[in-house]
């Protein structure tokens, strides 16, 4: 990568459920960082079954090429509001502010809504396209769908942080 200037802090592919949607974003992501997009992979999935996602991510990672030091794994999300708030606790711990996303394309408005909820700047996302046209017509559905459920979700971690730095929302009296 040397020479190659980089657009973000930090690549960051979201784990899915199915092993060929979770192979095209892996896909992109690789492209990416190989591309000298960013300095860092970051694998985001917890996932249902018996190995995280982001740990399986990590093998393939590993097996194309990608240098382990580079690759970050985060194992502890179940969903994309999980994605986005534990991601940032790992990049900001290391004082990294900004991503590029991989998902797919539906995913993305949501990903990027609730990562820059989460206090991560998003310079650039990439999706992967699904399979046909009515798979992306129902994947959009899902997402408009899922939006508002994401926003509610988010609430307590967006105000949690006004009232612990001294928000006139903290001492209020109670009635």
């Amino acid at each position: 990568m040397a020479g190659k200037c980089s657009e973000a802090d930090a690549i960051v592919v979201l784990g899915c459920r199915g092993s060929a949607a979770l192979g095209r974003r892996l896909g992109i992501g690789i492209r990416l960082f190989k591309a000298g997009a960013a300095p860092l992979l970051v694998l985001s999935g917890g996932g249902s079954g018996p190995m995280p996602e982001a740990e399986s991510m990590r093998r393939a990672a590993i097996a194309s090429g990608i240098p382990e030091a580079a690759v970050v794994t985060e194992v502890v999300s179940r969903n994309t509001f999980e994605n986005a708030r534990e991601t940032a606790r790992l990049l900001k711990a290391q004082g990294l502010r900004s991503v590029i996303l991989v998902s797919d394309r539906a995913h993305l408005l949501r990903a990027t809504v609730l990562f820059h909820l989460a206090g991560l700047r998003v310079a650039a996302s990439a999706g992967a396209p699904a399979r046909s046209l009515w798979r992306e017509a129902g994947a959009t559905l899902r997402e408009i769908a899922a939006l508002p459920w994401s926003l509610l979700r988010a609430i307590p971690f967006l105000i949690g942080p006004v009232i612990r730095e001294g928000s006139p929302l903290r001492n209020q009296p109670r009635s």
